[in-house]
């Protein structure tokens, strides 16, 4: 069901459900009042009546004369029965003609309830009746009035037939209004549809027109076009990426190409091939190197938190990674500074994965060795209850600011480090592997040389 079809409805729903608890509340209370009048009536008849019979003590006025009386004045009311009985129960007047056209059922008990109430009313079939106990110096009576009030019930009928009209007539009606009312309530939806579905990867830097920042339109219009801003982001880092790649990948395979052109030119001697071969198995290497670095970076996301299943040491991870580059490349020097110990083993420990951490340490000792003139990096712990601090600072040139917030993006190299062998990739892979640890990584430069790269981990 589309969205305009269910606000139509869930509208047309509320308004009707209000309408209905209104219209049921009037005719209720307009019931009340009709019943409450028409008792009324009664009562005030039946006392009247009383009164003319019991209270005025004269010859004239008599059961004959009542009834003469009765019939000039109906009072609007139909079909009225009406009976006063003494104490003894007996009939004393009847408008009725005779005993078999009585519609109200008398009996002893209603009689009886009369005089311990004093007063009562209830309902026999179609007719309300009122029973009065009237009470006379000289005369007590029991009165009964009961009658069909077909006014009232006619008006009731007439105002239920309306109410039910007007029901349906303004349900249609906000039906009607509400599906107006929805098509231009999501009709800027409809434009930033149109709008969206406009953008190619060819056009990713068309943004949406913004009508209102206010309201919902405008905020949803605004998450899209930063939605487009990232898109475009990564677009662009992708084609930097395979940019990069191709370059990389580029120079070795034109170096052992034209090294093998070369060799086959004309007949060379043993020595030349091994030479040619060795340089070739160097370029190989390092197309390997490179193959392996980027798998390890594909590899690593920050959603990938099923790797991390091993609770890990990290001064004795940092302690392995030492001893392994120390054994590949024998004149750096890592010098570990484990000064800030504690006493609870716990602050050293993270939930983790070791293979991973270790390439990160790894990477940075490299780095810092690689670019230190005396291939020294320092490398010192700052375990607390809630954190663990790592920093790893070297005595290189350091690593000028409009510099540092490229670094970790994939294959990036600053000027000053075009010199030295590399692919550009180490840092960005440590990035992730970091923020994978629940991590941060941050650049501080030393003065007046070196780099510091200092890593928290939180622990909580």
């Amino acid at each position: 069901m589309q969205i305009r079809t269910r606000l139509t409805v869930q509208f047309s729903l509320l308004v009707s459900g209000i309408l209905l608890i209104t219209f049921l509340a009037i005719y209720f209370f307009s019931y009340s009042n009709v019943t409450e009048d028409f008792y009324d009536r009664l009562r005030s008849k039946a006392k009247s009546q009383a009164e003319l019979l019991l209270k005025v003590q004269v010859p004239l006025i008599n059961s004959e004369v009542l009834k003469a009386l009765d019939e000039t004045n109906r009072d609007l009311i139909y079909d009225e029965n009406i009976f006063i009985f003494d104490e003894k129960n007996r009939l004393i007047y009847s408008n009725t003609t005779t005993p078999q056209i009585k519609a109200l059922h008398v009996s002893n008990y209603w009689l009886d309830e009369i005089r311990k109430s004093g007063q009562i009313r209830y309902q026999d079939g179609d007719y309300k009746v009122v029973g009065l106990y009237y009470k006379y110096p000289f005369n007590r009576a029991v009165v009964m009035l009961g009658a069909k009030d077909l006014y009232g019930q006619a008006n009731l009928s007439n105002l239920s037939a309306l109410l039910t009209v007007l029901f349906f007539i303004v349900t249609l009606i906000v039906a009607i209004v509400g599906w107006i009312f929805s098509k231009r309530a999501l009709r800027p939806i409809s434009k930033v549809m149109n709008e969206v579905e406009g953008i190619l990867p060819q056009k990713l830097d068309t943004r949406l027109e913004v009508p209102n920042q206010k309201d919902e339109i405008g905020r949803l219009t605004t998450t899209f076009n930063k939605l487009l801003d990232r898109i475009e982001t990564a677009f662009q880092m992708q084609k930097i990426f395979v940019a990069n790649v191709s370059h990389e990948l580029k120079n070795p395979l034109t170096k052992i190409r034209s090294q093998l052109e070369v060799s086959m030119l004309k007949e060379r001697n043993t020595a030349d091939y091994q030479v040619t071969i060795r340089s070739v198995l160097e370029d190989i290497e390092e197309l390997a190197q490179l193959s392996n670095t980027l798998l390890e970076l594909a590899k690593v996301s920050e959603d990938q938190r099923d790797l991390l299943t091993e609770t890990v040491r990290v001064d004795e991870l940092l302690l392995d990674c030492r001893q392994n580059l120390a054994v590949a490349n024998p004149t750096y020097n890592i010098l570990l500074n484990f000064d800030e110990l504690p006493e609870d083993d716990t602050w050293l420990e993270l939930i983790g994965n070791s293979t991973l951490l270790k390439t990160a340490f790894l990477n940075l000792m490299d780095n810092a060795c690689k670019f230190s003139d005396d291939h020294l990096v320092s490398v010192s712990l700052h375990p607390t209850r809630g954190q663990l601090s790592l920093a790893f600072s070297d005595n290189g040139k350091g690593i000028p600011k409009d510099d540092q917030s490229l670094v970790f993006q994939p294959f990036y190299r600053s000027d000053n480090t075009a010199s030295i062998k590399g692919y550009g990739i180490g840092l960005s892979l440590v990035e992730r592997i970091v923020k994978l640890h629940n991590g941060n990584i941050v650049i501080q430069s030393n003065i007046p040389k070196g780099t510091t790269f200092r890593i928290n981990f939180s622990r909580l």
